[in-house]
């Protein structure tokens, strides 16, 4: 438990990055409607993991995106957005 403590207590240096994500459906062939989030700011390492698990990928993709994954029925969008906050 002092572990989260502790993590909530760092202090993170550097630019901030937000993972935006767009699943872009056709609804006639998935049943689903499309829908987008935008994560919350962290670190460039830690955004790039999150897109990588966004991706289903093994490895952390290069640059800020967007890069696309295809789905059932459409696909996703993935990027990288630089804060300044």
């Amino acid at each position: 438990m002092m572990g989260d403590v502790d993590r909530q207590l760092e202090l993170t240096l550097g630019p901030q990055y937000v993972v935006e994500v767009e699943d872009r459906l056709t609804t006639s062939l998935s049943r689903r409607r499309g829908s987008s989030y935008a994560s919350p700011p962290q670190s460039l390492d830690d955004a790039r993991r999150l897109a990588a698990l966004l991706l289903d990928s093994d490895e952390p993709p290069a640059g800020d995106g967007p890069w696309r994954r295809p789905l059932a029925g459409g696909h996703r969008l993935v990027r990288l957005v630089r804060t300044d906050g």
